[in-house]
């Protein structure tokens, strides 16, 4: 087999080639959660050739994870996640290294887990750990990607140095009783393979040099629309306003 063989579907595409995959395969890419949204983002990433994954999740599989979370089987239900995981993830690509971690994030382990990511992606289903990410991404200048999914819609920011941030979307953290969640709403599988399937490209565009701060796109699989929109910088913004210093650390 010829070194890119592998890859050589992806990289005959026009918009990614052959450097796209050289900074995927230099890249450290961090996903924080590995249910829906984080077992495709993780089980993608590995089978594109990302060089180093690293996963953190403390949940374990249950019976109402398995219609929309696509890395488990029934044989998993009651194994850590992050534990049936990365065992998946190993099997379909022996080349990635693979670092998962039987972890929550906090403010307290929250630099350790990131410190050294090329990209960051939520994959969460919480406000907390939300506002978490950005504020340590953003002081830190590391670029990440925001995904919140619902029933058939979902948002997508990618957070970008010196950008807007999820902040400026939400300056204040939403009410979790009022806020959609699939526990509450539901949630339809494919509205998880498009906002993965986007949240993936961002990446891509993020270590590529072409993804553009401040895209905010809406999706809803029920009516077939997916919708960017424009979201500027908030000079006021709490976490990376003028204030602030724009999110440049001191």
């Amino acid at each position: 087999m010829r070194p890119n063989a592998r890859y050589a579907r992806q990289t005959a595409v026009p918009e990614f080639g052959d450097g796209a995959q050289v900074a995927l395969a230099s890249a450290t890419i961090a996903v924080v959660g590995c249910g829906a949204l984080g077992g495709l983002l993780a089980e993608t990433l590995v089978r594109m050739g990302v060089g180093a994954l690293r996963i953190a999740d403390a949940d374990t599989v249950a019976l109402d994870n398995l219609h929309r979370q696509f890395l488990f089987s029934e044989a998993d239900m009651g194994v850590p996640k992050v534990t049936a995981g990365a065992n998946r993830l190993r099997q379909l690509n022996s080349n990635v290294n693979v670092d998962a971690q039987n972890v929550r994030i906090t403010e307290e382990n929250i630099g350790a887990f990131l410190a050294g990511t090329d990209v960051v992606l939520d994959a969460t289903d919480n406000v907390a750990t939300r506002f978490l990410i950005n504020g340590w991404c953003v002081r830190h200048r590391v670029p990440w990607v925001y995904a919140g999914v619902s029933g058939v819609s979902g948002l997508i920011l990618p957070v970008l140095p010196g950008g807007p941030c999820l902040r400026c979307l939400y300056p204040e953290p939403p009410d979790e009783a009022a806020t959609a969640h699939p526990n509450r709403n539901g949630i339809l599988p494919p509205t998880v393979s498009l906002a993965v399937s986007l949240q993936v490209a961002q990446a891509l565009r993020i270590l590529n040099g072409t993804a553009r701060a401040g895209e905010l796109i809406r999706l809803n699989v029920w009516t077939a629309t997916v919708q960017s929109v424009r979201l500027e910088r908030n000079a006021d913004c709490p976490c990376c306003g003028e204030e602030c210093g724009g999110g440049i650390p001191a």
